[in-house]
C-alpha cells in the first residue's frame, strides 16, 4: 500500500461508527463458519480455513458478535439470533476445554496453557462488556462464559509455557480473570512469572524481536496487568518498546521485521497491531508523540484492519478520548540499537537497516521499491554464509566483521584410539590435531550519504575462493539491465561494471557498479536462494566489492 495519498485520520466517534459497520459486515461470513447441526461433533464451535475446529477462533467469534449485540448503531443490536449463536459458541468452548482446564491448538499444541491464555483475552473483553451492559438479556451465555473462565483460571495457575511471550499471555489472562473473580492464587502465579523480569533489552526490544506479531501482543499483556493489578512499573517496559518502535517504521507505513526471531521475519506488516498500545499509553501519559503515532496509524492502515479495536473501545470508554495535541513521527534519523544488533536509518522515503548476527546484513527501502535482503556467501568448506560476529561504528560508517576457519584433521594419537569400535564415530574431532588451517576474514563497511548507501565488502580468504553477493528484491517489481540466469527462477546476473535498476510503482532503486567474475549463484554451503527476485554480484577471493545503492 502506498500511503503517500495521505488518507486522513478521523476522530474516535467516526472511528467507532465505522468499526461497527465493518463488524456488522463481517458477521454473516462468521456465522457460516459455525457448526450448527446438532449432530456435528463440534456443535457450536468455529472452524478455520482448513475446516479444523479452533477454540481461538471460537473465542474471537464471541467477541465479534457481542460487539454488535450491545451497540445501538448495529443492525444486530439485541438480536436474538446473535445471542443464540454466542451461547452455542460458549457451550462449545466448554466442550472443547479439557478436564484440567486447558484447550488444544490443533495445529501443534495439545493441553496447551498458553493457547488457553490467548482465548481468554477476547472472552474477558466480552465478559466485561456484558457486565457494563447489564440491561441486556444474555440468558445462559453469561453463565457458560463464567464456567470457562473459572476453569481456565485453575489451569493458568499451574500450566507451563514454550516461549518468552507465553509468560505474559498467561499472566495477562490471569489479570483479567482476577478482575471478575478475585483469587489470591491468581495473583501469586502472576507474581511468580513476573519475578523472572520482563525480557526487554535496554534498547526496548523484547527477546523474540517479533516486531509485527508478538511485540504488540506482549505490550497488550503488560498493559492489562498494569491496569488490572496495579503493577504500574510494567508501563515503563511498554514505554521503552513504543519509544523504540518509532524508529522501525518505513515510509510505506510498514514495520521493519528483519531482526525478528519468529515467523514474521522478512514479512510485510503494517502498524495496525500497535494501535491498542499507542492509543492506551497516549491517553494514560498524555503523550503527544504516542498520539502522533495513533494518527499516523489511522492514516496508513485500512480501517478494516482496526476492527479488532471495536470491543476494546466499547469495553473501556476512556480509549475513546481524543488528543489535545499530536507530534508527527520522526522521518529522519540514525539509530544504533546496540543490544538489538541493528542500525536503523531513515531519510524521508529512504529506509535502511544494518543487521549484525544475521545472514541478511542490510536492507534498503525507497517508498514501494524494496531491497529486502543483502547476503554474502562463499564456497568456504561448506560454511561460507556470512553472518557477522561484530558490529562497530567508526564515524559515520558501520563495520560488520567475521572470521572463520577451515581446518583439516590429523590421525589420532595411538593412546586416543578406542579399543573397541571405529575411531571416527567415537572420538570427537576436537581430540585431533589440526593442519592446513584456512582462514576467511570478512569486513563490510556501510556508510549512508544523503540517502544513498555506500558499501564496501572485503573478503580475505584462500585464493580463487568463489564468492557472491545476493540482492533480494521484493517480488512484483521490475529489474532492468540484468541477465536472467538459466535454469533458476527469479535469479539475475549482470555485466561487470554495469548498474541495475529495480522499479516498483513510481519508486526505483539503482545499484552498482557490478562485479561479475563467474556465474555460480548457489554456492556449496550457502543458504538456499531467497524467495525473491535475486541479483548476484560475483568474484573470487581475495577480493573487494564496492558499490552504491540509491
Amino acid at each position: 500500500m502506498d500511503i503517500r495519498a495521505n488518507v486522513p485520520s478521523y476522530n474516535k466517534k467516526e472511528l467507532l461508527s465505522s468499526l461497527i459497520k465493518i463488524n456488522d459486515n463481517i458477521i454473516p461470513k462468521l456465522l457460516n463458519k459455525q457448526w450448527i447441526g446438532k449432530d456435528d461433533t463440534y456443535y457450536g464451535a468455529i472452524y478455520d480455513s482448513d475446516s479444523v475446529v479452533s477454540p481461538q477462533q471460537t473465542s474471537n467469534f464471541i467477541e465479534t458478535l457481542i460487539s454488535s449485540y450491545v451497540s445501538p448503531g448495529s443492525k444486530y443490536y439485541r438480536s436474538t439470533e446473535i445471542l443464540n449463536r454466542m451461547t452455542l459458541a460458549a457451550k462449545a468452548l466448554l466442550n472443547l476445554q479439557h478436564e484440567d482446564g486447558t484447550i488444544d491448538l490443533l495445529g501443534t499444541n495439545f493441553h496447551s496453557t498458553p493457547d488457553l491464555g490467548f482465548t481468554i483475552y477476547p472472552l474477558a473483553v466480552a465478559y466485561s462488556i456484558m457486565l457494563k451492559n447489564s440491561n441486556l438479556n444474555y440468558g445462559e451465555f453469561q453463565s457458560f462464559l463464567k464456567q470457562y473462565l473459572l476453569k481456565a483460571g485453575d489451569a493458568l495457575t499451574v500450566g507451563g509455557v514454550h516461549t518468552p511471550n507465553h509468560r505474559w499471555a498467561i499472566t495477562g489472562a490471569l489479570a483479567w480473570i482476577n478482575t471478575f473473580f478475585p483469587n489470591l492464587k491468581y495473583k501469586a502465579r502472576v507474581e511468580q512469572w513476573l519475578a523472572e523480569k520482563i525480557d526487554i533489552d535496554p534498547d526496548g526490544q523484547y527477546n523474540e524481536r517479533s516486531t509485527a506479531v508478538y511485540t504488540p501482543i506482549t505490550n497488550r499483556s503488560l498493559i492489562i496487568m498494569a491496569k488490572k493489578m496495579n503493577y504500574d512499573y510494567l508501563y515503563d517496559d511498554v514505554r521503552k518498546n513504543l519509544d523504540m518502535t518509532f524508529y522501525f517504521v518505513r515510509s510505506t507505513g510498514d514495520i521493519a521485521t528483519e531482526s525478528s526471531n519468529r515467523q514474521d521475519k522478512y514479512k510485510q506488516y503494517n502498524l495496525s497491531g500497535y494501535y491498542f498500545a499507542y492509543n492506551y499509553m497516549a491517553i494514560q501519559d498524555k503523550n503527544s508523540s504516542y498520539a502522533g503515532m495513533v494518527k499516523y496509524i489511522e492514516s496508513t492502515v485500512p480501517v478494516e484492519q482496526l476492527v479488532y479495536m471495536l470491543p476494546y473501545l466499547i469495553e473501556d470508554s476512556t480509549l475513546m478520548l481524543d488528543f489535545a495535541e499530536t507530534i508527527p513521527i520522526p522521518t529522519t534519523y540514525h539509530k544504533y540499537f546496540k543490544y538489538s544488533d541493528m542500525v536503523r536509518i531513515r531519510k524521508g522515503e529512504v529506509d535502511m537497516s544494518v543487521i549484525a548476527n544475521n545472514t541478511t546484513f542490510f536492507t534498503f527501502f525507497k517508498g514501494e521499491a524494496a531491497l529486502e535482503a543483502v547476503r554474502l556467501s562463499s564456497a568456504f568448506f561448506g560454511k561460507g554464509q556470512f553472518q557477522s560476529q561484530q558490529l562497530e561504528k567508526e564515524g559515520d560508517t558501520y563495520i560488520l566483521t567475521s572470521t572463520i576457519y577451515g581446518p583439516y584433521f590429523q590421525p589420532l594419537p595411538k593412546e586416543k584410539i578406542p579399543v573397541k569400535g571405529e575411531a571416527w564415530g567415537l572420538v570427537p574431532q576436537s581430540e585431533r590435531a589440526e593442519s592446513e588451517v584456512q582462514t576467511l576474514r570478512t569486513k563490510i563497511y556501510i556508510t549512508e550519504v544523503n540517502g544513498k548507501a555506500k558499501i564496501k565488502v572485503s573478503v580475505d580468504g584462500p585464493k580463487n575462493l568463489p564468492v557472491n553477493l545476493e540482492f533480494g528484491f521484493r517480488m512484483g517489481g521490475t529489474l532492468t539491465n540484468v541477465i536472467p540466469k538459466r535454469n533458476t527462477n527469479n535469479a539475475f546476473l549482470i555485466k561487470n561494471g554495469e548498474y541495475a535498476t529495480y522499479t516498483k510503482g513510481k519508486d526505483s532503486i539503482k545499484i552498482g557498479p557490478a562485479t561479475a567474475a563467474h556465474k555460480w549463484t548457489q554456492l556449496r554451503g550457502a543458504l538456499p536462494k531467497l524467495d525473491l527476485d535475486c541479483l548476484y554480484f560475483t568474484n573470487y577471493a581475495p577480493c573487494e566489492f564496492e558499490f552504491t545503492i540509491e
